[in-house]
């Protein structure tokens, strides 16, 4: 998808037309035609402006680029958090265990835990894909 595209993309999805677009930045309704058939581009000043009309980025308009939500990021962090209390967990649990057991038995345990704690890790670096835009 191109500048053109998002543009269009944007202004159908607010249910804006090409004149309205056009009167809320200031150009001609041919600039914005212009636009949508690629024979320009918009300038850097009318891309902020639209920017805050639709509420994205001006990489999202220029590049495609859409940011991580406030939400998802709260959750991610949710999520980070909640994997570092179960090794911390797993790891009190090793070391509360090494004053019962022989060190054979605290060594399967502390191995079981490491173990524990890398596949959390892996499903949180699943969890956390989820989240990223494409």
């Amino acid at each position: 998808m191109n500048i053109a595209d998002r543009i269009q993309y944007l202004r159908k999805s607010k249910g804006i037309s090409q004149e309205e677009l056009a009167d809320r930045i200031g150009v001609s309704r041919q600039a914005v035609s212009k636009w949508k058939s690629e024979q320009s581009t918009p300038d850097v000043e009318k891309i902020i402006l639209m920017s805050e009309l639709f509420n994205v980025t001006t990489d999202y308009i220029l590049k495609g680029i859409e940011p991580v939500s406030i939400a998802n990021k709260e959750t991610i962090k949710s999520l980070y958090y909640g994997f570092m209390m179960i090794c911390a967990t797993i790891a009190g649990i090793g070391s509360f265990s090494a004053n019962r057991f022989h060190n054979y038995e605290c060594f399967l345990i502390m191995l079981g835990g490491a173990i524990v704690g890398l596949g959390m890790g892996f499903i949180f670096q699943a969890i956390s894909s989820l989240f990223k835009r494409k």
